[in-house]
């Protein structure tokens, strides 16, 4: 053991610091074939479009499964002391955000526990009343549903009916019905005592609480058999056995069976009392809500909350748990590089779901348990210097990693700070076993190394601090350990070493390190950072897997969950079907397309929802009659005019074959890449506008495969400076693709649809035949927020989408910041975002030469969860009808108020479809369900208005549906009409020739909040080396009140020149 440091009381915590998200925005505008920005879990959802237009997908998978449960240490000891440090705790769970994944993901604290939240309710005779109407509070791990609401709140709708358009089909679905054995004779049976739990000081890690709840130690003390106490993990229990006063319980970890003696007393207090006087959780009461005996209420709540401890208490017991999702500890994964590797693990939830009335009497409702294949990152099992020889990329030759530049640490060191916050054991000869068996957690990695870092050992026989030495030097004389890597930075652990006088006052305290060659990582290690690009190529081709492989990896989830050996499942009397679901659903039919000479039926040519633009002109096209302009950047001076030449003219060649007209050549020019780029860009465009007197309608921007300059960087500035101060559409391709020979076709399509998109015109649109998607004059507003990485300063951005047309082909779109991890958008957000919008909406709408309202707007909007579903009707929708009933805003042609349907469109769902009909039909050549499956029966909310869509073909993977939410409908929209306008306006999504997963209206919100952060101001301006990275920290208390607003959007205001902010700028 060893001490070192100076005389010195405890100081200050230290921030916690988390790496920024270093997510590359959409910064390849012309990529044949992407996907929208989601989490990836093994479903497919690709959209043959230019760019995906969101940051890089999360690190985990499934993204709602992200927890932070890194196993931590229960103790540590000191070996090496550094200079004084307190570890601040690990990232607790955030509020999830809009793509599952990609995450995914989460803003707002978390609410009350329902159980805790109802823990002072009278208790309810069986039968009766099931409790007052309430929102239940926020348990991530139970599908609440807007059912949970029903009762007392009239602002969330109930299903008016079901669909009944399109072809039956019937499919298999990853979820199982749960059958709730109510015993006969005694109720008492089924009614369980409620008790808070304190684990220690109240201040303990999760780790530690963990153990001790699952000791053996506890169990010997508790009444009844061990399956008979049920524990969230946090401060509740369960028990049918009666404590009717508080208990004082000390446990002996280290008489723990198989776990090594400590060395020291290891003792924990837990402190069980019941929650409150009377408190009871009655299972009965579900049987009564499911068969409409009571309405839904806190002792509702409280049971479902039970059960689903319940279905995962057995699984988490086994497991390495996040959240809802458990992995086996111990299995090789799938190698991600820089020493992480992809687990493969099972996800479970518990809900009440819509479903047939049934013999028993459950009428209408059913519970059912959703069972998923995900995944999610983990450290390899390796010692740190093979992980930091990949981290570096140096191999074996870790001797060679040059971490430090003129005496301050570079880029690799930055990669070596990647090993913070994870768990690691000590191998050492010569090393006492108890150090050597603690888990240890890494607070730092130092920027000194074995040979330079020096302290002074702690002397207990003189109780002072001895000579000075160093790290090299102390393991050689203590442990005749010879370094092989003495130039590694050192390891910093979170824990101390501390020395106490006759008076009990600290009088030394430092924390512990260790050189880093004697680290190794532990197993079940999450990896916590964000994901690079080649770590989530290789994610994604790891869980991207067809229907009939992902249904043999459910099997084996099932044999995870090994339901028949559960014993809690057992005594509360669960059983679990174990064959999945089977459910009637229908096949909505295609539209057909309207192009400008002709009509296409999708499935005519091809696969069904795809099609192609051989021989098609894009419906509508604007004239290229202003100048405009072609840079590509290089790295060096090396020319490239020909290719760009060759580039230009195809280019121009494939957009009069799709009826486009170009009257002027643009001016090209091949420009060097620097920090000057904004300038450049700008001198470009007077340039042009000083040779054609005019100035230019869109630049076209060729961006170099390889650059020492940050492409993510480069694009945003780019952006910026043409949205921001040139207020000039812009577009970037990359060289490699631009260049390739022989010519791409569907690049070039992939292009041009985003090219025309941007000058005025559009793909295609939809031959409308009867009933029409509206009813009267419509508006479809789509709305999203996005938010930074977790740790990061950044702010949330929200963006606004408007239809400008009769028939919603073409958008318009706002963005703003929106403060610090907030989901909902603000009041003046909506009101700044929206006002130019709706005007001129208007003005190109016009009603008998006057401009009006829309007597019926659709708001889409991303991202909200079911436990916000009320806070969403009672700000966001509360807004919009302030805004479009105030004076300002004028009138509908009717002179009535403006109607409101209100939908939340949810990605973020474990929900898979399993044809189970003959190819071709039922099914495509992947095993997927056919574009326009739709599923009403099962799985959908009992007391709700919900569906499952799957508008899209899947090309790789499982496809995953979407679940649109309706929250209100004013217009009574019917159903047909409604399921029909959702599936039918995929088809319409400007830039892709597939019909796509989501709603083009949420689908454009998402994109222009993605390139919101090229409007911070931050990219107005030119830097040495690229954009500065942001602070970051795990606390708010450094944040400003509220962040500043983004840049505007550049108006020149002279009559002539089109304000981009009224077309489609983002896409």
């Amino acid at each position: 053991m060893v001490s070192s440091g100076k005389l010195k009381r405890r100081s200050a915590q230290e921030k916690k610091k988390v790496s920024p998200n270093d997510g590359t925005p959409d910064n390849q505008d012309a990529n044949a074939s992407e996907a929208p920005s989601e989490p990836v879990d093994g479903s497919a959802d690709p959209v043959r479009e230019s760019s995906s237009g969101g940051q890089a997908r999360s690190s985990t998978v499934p993204s709602s499964s992200l927890a932070n449960t890194l196993t931590q240490p229960n103790t540590a000891a000191a070996l090496v002391r550094a200079q004084t440090f307190q570890p601040s705790p690990p990232l607790g769970d955030k509020s999830e955000g809009p793509v599952e994944g990609p995450c995914q993901a989460q803003a707002g604290a978390p609410a009350t526990n329902p159980a805790e939240a109802s823990a002072n309710e009278s208790t309810k005779d069986p039968g009766k009343d099931c409790g007052r109407a309430q929102a239940p509070a926020s348990n991530k791990r139970v599908d609440w549903g807007g059912w949970a609401y029903e009762s007392g709140h009239t602002d969330l709708m109930k299903r008016p009916g079901f669909g009944s358009i399109g072809e039956a089909t019937k499919l298999k679905l990853n979820s199982h019905y749960v059958n709730l054995v109510r015993p006969k004779g005694n109720e008492k049976d089924q009614v369980f005592h409620q008790y808070t739990v304190h684990v220690g000081n109240g201040d303990e890690k999760r780790g530690l609480i963990k153990t001790v709840l699952e000791s053996q130690g506890l169990r010997n003390l508790l009444p009844g058999d061990r399956v008979e106490w049920l524990f969230d993990g946090v401060e509740l229990a369960w028990s049918k056995q009666v404590i009717k006063t508080e208990r004082r319980l000390e446990i002996d970890l280290n008489l723990e069976p198989g776990r090594a003696t400590r060395g020291r007393p290891d003792k924990v207090v837990v402190i069980i009392k019941p929650a409150s006087t009377g408190v009871l959780v009655n299972l009965g009461s579900i049987y009564d809500y499911m068969n409409d005996k009571c309405t839904w209420g806190g002792d509702v709540i409280k049971a479902i909350n039970l059960l689903d401890h319940v279905v995962r208490q057995w699984p988490s017991e086994q497991y390495t748990t996040i959240k809802r999702s458990y992995f086996n500890r111990g299995i090789v994964g799938h190698d991600l590089h820089k020493g992480v590797e992809a687990v493969h693990g099972v996800y479970q939830s518990i809900r009440l779901a819509e479903g047939p009335k049934k013999p028993e009497g459950q009428g209408g409702l059913r519970m059912v348990t959703n069972v998923d294949v995900s995944y999610a990152p983990f450290w390899h099992v390796w010692d740190f210097t093979r992980i930091v020889g990949e981290l570096t990329a140096s191999g074996d030759d870790v001797d060679s990693i040059v971490w430090r530049d003129h005496n301050r640490p570079n880029k690799h060191f930055d990669s070596m700070r990647r090993l913070k916050d994870s768990g690691f054991t000590v191998e050492c000869k010569g090393m006492s076993d108890e150090a050597k068996r603690r888990g240890w957690k890494v607070a730092a990695i130092l920027d000194r190394s074995a040979r330079e870092y020096k302290f002074r050992p702690w002397d207990d026989t003189n109780k002072t601090p001895g000579r000075e030495i160093t790290i090299l030097e102390y393991y050689s004389s203590k442990y005749q350990v010879h370094l092989a890597h003495p130039n590694l930075p050192v390891v910093q652990t979170t824990k101390m070493i501390t020395k106490r006088n006759e008076d009990n006052i600290i009088v030394f305290e430092n924390p512990i390190v260790f050189p880093m060659e004697l680290c190794k990582m532990q197993p079940n290690q999450r990896y916590l950072k964000q994901l690079d690009d080649e770590q989530t190529k290789r994610m994604v081709e790891n869980a991207i897997q067809p229907p009939q492989e992902r249904l043999g990896r459910l099997n084996d989830s099932l044999k995870m969950l090994s339901w028949h050996e559960d014993p809690y499942l057992g005594h509360y009397r669960l059983k679990i079907n174990p064959e999945q679901i089977q459910t009637d659903a229908r096949i909505l039919y295609p539209p057909k397309l309207q192009f400008k000479d002709s009509q296409l039926i999708p499935e005519a040519k091809g696969e069904k929802g795809t099609w192609n633009l051989t021989d098609m002109k894009f419906i509508s096209t604007k004239t290229l009659l202003a100048p405009w302009g072609v840079m590509a950047l290089n790295n060096t001076s090396e020319t490239k005019k020909d290719q760009t030449t060759k580039f230009v003219d195809h280019l121009v060649s494939v957009y009069k074959s799709f009826g486009g007209k170009i009257t002027t050549q643009p001016l090209v020019r091949e420009q060097l890449l620097t920090a000057n780029l904004a300038e450049n860009v700008k001198q470009f465009y007077d340039d042009i506008h000083n040779q054609y007197h005019e100035r230019p309608q869109i630049l076209l921007f060729i961006l170099p495969t390889e650059t020492t300059m940050d492409k993510t960087d480069v694009y945003l500035r780019i952006k910026n400076t043409c949205d921001c101060q040139l207020g000039i559409y812009s577009q970037c391709v990359q060289a490699e693709k631009a260049f390739r020979e022989p010519r791409q076709y569907a690049f070039f399509c992939n292009l041009l649809m985003k090219f025309n998109a941007k000058l005025g015109g559009a793909t295609n649109g939809i031959v409308h035949v009867s009933p029409a998607h509206f009813l009267g004059r419509t508006m479809i507003i789509g709305a999203d927020v996005s938010h930074p990485a977790p740790g990061s300063q950044a702010p949330s951005y929200a963006a606004m989408t408007v239809s400008m047309d009769s028939t919603a082909m073409r958008y318009a779109a706002a963005v703003e910041t929106n403060g610090f991890r907030k989901e909902m958008i603000s009041d003046p957000n909506i009101t700044k975002c929206l006002t130019p919008l709706i005007k001129r909406w208007k003005q190109l709408n016009k009603h008998l030469n006057q401009e009006h309202l829309p007597d019926h707007v659709y708001y889409f909007r991303d991202g909200v969860s079911e436990d916000q579903f009320k806070i969403l009707l009672d700000s966001e929708v509360a807004s919009l009808k302030r805004l479009f009933n105030s004076k300002s805003m004028g009138k509908t042609s009717t002179g009535a108020k403006v109607k409101f349907t209100v939908v939340v469109a949810a990605k973020r769902h474990h929900i898979r479809f399993f044809p189970q009909g003959p190819l071709g039909t039922q099914k495509d050549g992947n095993g997927n369900p056919l574009p326009g499956t739709i599923v009403e029966h099962d799985v959908t909310d009992p007391k709700g208005n919900d569906i499952y869509l799957c508008s899209h073909r899947a090309i790789k993977g499982t496809a995953r549906p979407t679940r649109y939410i309706m929250l209100m409908d004013e217009k009574k929209v019917p159903v047909n009409i409604f399921q029909k306008m959702l599936y039918e306006q995929c088809y319409q999504y400007i830039r892709s020739t597939t019909a796509v997963s989501l709603h083009p209206a949420v689908y454009y919100a998402h994109l222009a909040s993605k390139r919101a952060q090229a409007h911070d101001s931050i990219y107005g301006t030119d830097h040495p080396k690229g954009k500065q990275k942001e602070p970051t920290t795990s606390s708010s208390e450094n944040l400003p009140i509220a962040p500043a607003p983004l840049l505007p959007i550049k108006n020149w205001n002279d009559g002539q020149t089109e304000w981009i902010g009224h077309g489609m700028w983002f896409i």
